[in-house]
């Protein structure tokens, strides 16, 4: 009932459909149940009165009746395909929707394989039961009713013997149901462990390969696929159960009828015909019986998918929006950390503690500090993709958390190091930020970025598709498009994490040029591990383990001898990057 009452806003617009679907049904169960009482006639006027008038109603009228049942059963199955189809494409969309309106807290803590196989095989399934269930209970639940109505007026004490099936019937379909929802659930929950070891295994093809780990990740997955198996013949078991200990159960109450009803027919307290339509009705009515107590198994499979869905779209984003959001503007005053610390989710350590800085408006500002020190969670924070666990964010005095999210990231730029290219073409993937962005803006982007020539030389320009995740493109190419993507969107914030080292040197002197000429009366942020980008920028924060610990110039940092001094001095040991030499990406990184 819980279920029935979350889908109930889905099947609502509907009702007018369903109502059409069910009055077909019910139709069809009267069809079935008159069908079955032609018998009497049959048999008591047709073959023992020999009665040839009766002989042409019947020849008449049963092609009929099957003729109008062959219509009602179609309508009836179109219009709850259409419903089934229609309220799993509403689902599936509202999930996708609601997915991206989630924070991304939620996508740290849940596998892209465990919510794949939600959206999915759950919706599957789901679909499966709105399009069969319904179908099925309300058709074969009407024409068992008119069937008893048929059993009762032909015979109540033979109608009276067929009942007692019922409660031992609900007994063992309840038992049989309550061990396959579990089996059920669980089975569903192993297969997005399924997909998510086929996720991570095609995605990590190459370390799985460079490091002999083929037999390791298939032993795990075998373990994973021996649990689905397990728990899916525990729940093919109850089905295969159900439908045999069925007509155990009625072999019985069949042997009951036979021998009431052959004393009957001896005393001649009933005709051959009548029981022929009680035999006839009883045998019809037990087929969707049966269906039904088949039907339990889909209902519980069906169930414990919705329920996996719900869970999903019952999730709540942690970052939460006022009612009332101002809408954010370029920095006139300036950004301000205040007190900030942030633990990420299912993590015991702070990735920033209670730091403290200021960005000027108009100022490029480095970060700088050795991997895992939280230069990235800066971003992070400044796009709202997490709140800080303490502290405000203020721009011009306003919390962060005042202004539109929407507003905000407008007007964000952002080039990370790890460029994810959708699989659309350039001209797509460039105009992400600015959709309404024409093709001379485009090329001027492109141009930018150092990207035109490489794009002027692909089959179809900026229409090229470039395949899943950019795949058709190398490494620096795919870098410089994401500049050109940020480039395109011309905002009050630049943040570069990252974002020149995977070019090979004359690229990325290219592009250093072309980004600093975009830094004009722009607030930049930029986040590098390569010290010798940063010697241009107004000052640099220095952060360790989470904390600030230095600030100033390049020249500053330098004289003070700390952390950034030292960094500085290790990477002029590392030998420089070799044009001549390139590498996917076009150049070579070292360190």
């Amino acid at each position: 009932m819980n279920v029935l009452s979350r889908l109930l806003p889905y099947l609502k617009p509907y009702r007018g459909r369903f109502i059409q679907a069910a009055t077909a049904m019910l139709l069809v169960a009267v069809l079935n149940g008159t069908s079955v009482w032609l018998l009497k006639p049959v048999v008591d006027y047709v073959f023992i009165h020999k009665d040839p008038r009766m002989l042409t109603i019947v020849v008449v009228l049963i092609p009929s009746l099957f003729l109008l049942k062959m219509i009602l059963s179609y309508i009836q199955a179109s219009l709850m395909s259409f419903m089934g189809q229609r309220i799993t494409q509403e689902l599936r969309e509202s999930l996708f929707r609601h997915l991206h309106d989630l924070s991304m807290d939620f996508f740290w803590k849940r596998r892209s394989g465990e919510i794949l196989s939600r959206v999915t095989n759950d919706l599957n399934t789901l679909q499966s039961g709105l399009q069969f269930t319904p179908l099925y209970i309300i058709r074969d639940s009407l024409t068992v009713v008119v069937l008893l109505c048929v059993l009762f007026y032909v015979h109540w004490k033979f109608a009276l013997i067929a009942l007692t099936a019922i409660p031992i019937a609900a007994t063992v379909l309840y038992i049989l149901g309550k061990k396959m929802r579990d089996s059920s659930s669980k089975s569903q929950q192993i297969m997005g462990e399924i997909y998510h070891r086929f996720q991570e295994s095609l995605q990590g093809m190459l370390v799985v390969k460079a490091f002999n780990y083929e037999q390791g990740a298939i032993r795990k997955f075998n373990e994973e696929s021996s649990s689905f198996f397990n728990q899916m013949m525990r729940y093919l078991r109850a089905a295969a159960l159900s439908g045999p200990l069925m007509e155990f159960l009625g072999s019985f109450v069949l042997t009951s009828l036979v021998l009431y009803g052959g004393r009957e027919i001896i005393r001649e307290q009933m005709t051959p015909g009548a029981f022929f339509a009680f035999l006839g009705s009883f045998f019809a009515a037990y087929e969707p019986i049966k269906n039904l107590a088949r039907l339990n198994s889909t209902i519980q499979m069906s169930a414990a998918s919705t329920e996996r869905i719900f869970q999903i779209l019952d999730e709540k984003p942690s970052v939460q929006e006022k009612p009332a959001p101002l809408p954010f503007r370029r920095p006139s005053q300036g950004i301000q950390f205040k007190n900030i610390s942030l633990r990420y989710p299912e993590r015991d350590s702070l990735a920033l503690k209670n730091i403290q800085l200021h960005i000027a408006p108009g100022e490029v500002v480095g970060v700088a500090g050795p991997s895992g020190s939280g230069k990235t969670t800066l971003v992070h924070l400044l796009l709202r993709l997490f709140d800080p666990s303490r502290g405000q964010i203020l721009v011009d005095g306003i919390d962060l958390r005042d202004f539109s999210i929407t507003s905000v990231r407008e007007h964000i730029g952002l080039v990370t190091q790890d460029t994810l290219l959708f699989n659309d073409t350039v001209l797509g993937n460039v105009a992400l930020g600015k959709p309404e962005a024409t093709e001379t803006e485009i090329l001027a982007a492109l141009r930018a970025a150092d990207a035109e020539s490489f794009v002027s030389q692909l089959p179809q320009g900026v229409l090229t598709p470039l395949g899943d995740r950019g795949v058709r493109l190398s490494g620096g190419q795919r870098q410089r498009i994401a500049i050109a993507r940020a480039i395109l969107k011309n905002p009050a914030i630049l943040v570069l994490d990252e974002a020149t080292s995977n070019l090979d040197t004359a690229s990325e002197r290219s592009v250093q040029t072309a980004l600093e000429n975009l830094y004009r009366g722009r607030t930049v942020l930029v986040i590098a591990h390569r010290l010798s980008t940063l010697q241009n920028a107004d000052k640099i924060f220095v952060l360790h383990s989470g904390e600030l610990v230095e600030s100033g110039s390049h020249t500053e940092l330098l004289a003070k001898g700390g952390l950034y001094s030292r960094l500085y001095e290790l990477q002029k040991l590392e030998p420089p990057p070799h044009p001549s030499l390139p590498l996917e990406g076009g150049g070579l990184r070292w360190g």
